[in-house]
């Protein structure tokens, strides 16, 4: 992980220094000795606890559930049945799961289906810090008592750990409030790039937040990482760029799929509406799904803006959503926001990750569009190109590692 996440939610950065699964907290490595040592007696366990190598990715855990290696399931804070792509293939998998339990504040799409719910506390009835992509650390106070019985996702851990001999004393027993997992933080964290170890609760808010490195040297935060002085963590001080290998679609248009969708997000709704869609002005704003298409795909389906249309893939069929004809969009694309349960655009996605960081590609996959006048979809044109096409061959040198790029000329 670099140390400029370019992610979409407030903490994901402070996800990324301390609770993946693709590294050990502080921006260590499992596949060092020296590191999975130094940080077993960091957090005073034993060293052969630490694991030697990373764990499944969100789209390995779902292809080890459908292999029947997974059998129980807990997912916190996430909502997979609106979230994940090809919808039919990840329910298929959760039907063999032997149990599955979600942690939420609110009864989410996978909430309903799930055998066990643990009750969370929203982000104002707890206290903590976030932070974002500038390693801008943050102090969010509670504003009032969590509703019920409820408790954050923090205390949930802990309690469920209380009935596992030895687990709660072994990883948990010296933690009394938030203050004192942000304490451990610290240690964890001292002498390494994300260093936290000078801040305090009382500091942050003193201060309104703090970029690390807070150490000694940088006792109220250091404001921009990389200057002169303060080199890349590389072997000569830095950066590299590395030169990547164009590739084609994981998923092209052919004559059954001719169009291309793309899925995101919106102003008014958030996510999977798992607390947008409790706001009545918020859904009153964008109350369902719509599809944008360029004004010459509107015509080819005889449509306009107001009319409904469904989409299918080769995954799945989405019925139903409304027209918006616009110049947004290019012609034989068409986008489609992915927020809404009831038109799953999930359902017709592609499942394919990257292979590196395992992120699942939203943003292509061939479709097709079905409208009352034309029921069996647009039909592929053929393209013609003018003139003849040079293929030129030129190798680019960069930081020693040399690339072949094609340059086309017609």
């Amino acid at each position: 992980a670099s140390p400029f996440s370019i992610t979409g939610q407030c903490n994901a950065m402070g996800t990324r220094e301390f609770g993946f699964t693709s590294s050990i907290p502080g921006y260590r490595n499992y596949s060092s000795d020296t590191d999975r040592a130094i940080f077993a007696d960091i957090i005073g366990v034993p060293t052969e606890l630490i694991p030697s190598s990373r764990g499944y990715s969100y789209p390995q855990i779902i292809d080890a559930i459908d292999a029947g290696e997974i059998k129980a399931l807990w997912v916190t804070a996430t909502n997979p049945l609106v979230s994940f792509p090809d919808q039919n293939k990840l329910r298929r998998a959760l039907k063999k799961l032997d149990i599955l339990v979600v942690q939420d504040a609110f009864m989410s799409e996978t909430a309903e289906i799930s055998d066990v719910i643990f009750s969370a506390s929203t982000w104002s009835e707890k206290e903590g810090t976030y932070t974002n992509s500038e390693r801008r650390c943050n102090y969010a106070k509670k504003a009032v008592e969590p509703l019920g019985k409820t408790m954050s996702d923090t205390n949930i851990v802990i309690e469920f750990s209380k009935y596992f001999e030895g687990k709660y004393e072994l990883l948990f027993k010296e933690f009394k409030s938030s203050e004192d997992i942000f304490n451990e933080i610290k240690r964890v964290s001292k002498g390494q790039l994300c260093d936290y170890s000078e801040m305090s609760y009382s500091k942050i808010e003193e201060l309104g937040g703090i970029q690390w490195p807070c150490n000694e040297e940088y006792p109220e935060g250091k404001k921009r990482l990389y200057t002169e002085g303060f080199d890349c963590p590389t072997e000569d001080g830095k950066a590299k760029l590395l030169p990547l290998d164009w590739k084609p679609l994981a998923e092209s248009c052919n004559p059954d799929f001719p169009l291309t969708l793309n899925t995101g997000r919106t102003v008014e709704q958030w996510h999977t509406r798992t607390k947008t869609k409790e706001i009545a002005l918020l859904n009153n704003l964008a109350p369902e799904a719509w599809v944008e298409l360029n004004p010459k795909d509107a015509i080819k389906l005889k449509v306009k803006s107001g009319d409904r249309i469904s989409i299918g893939s080769s995954r799945g069929k989405v019925e139903n959503i409304i027209v918006k004809v616009t110049e947004v969009v290019r012609e034989g694309d068409c986008f489609v926001p992915f927020h809404f349960s009831e038109q799953l655009i999930n359902s017709v996605t592609i499942a394919d990750f990257d292979s590196k960081s395992y992120e699942p590609n939203f943003k292509q996959c061939a479709v097709n569009l079905y409208s009352d006048s034309v029921p069996n979809g647009i039909k592929m044109q053929e393209t013609k190109i003018a003139g003849e096409i040079e293929h030129q061959k030129v190798e680019v040198e960069l930081s020693g590692v040399k690339s072949k790029v094609e340059h086309l000329h017609h």
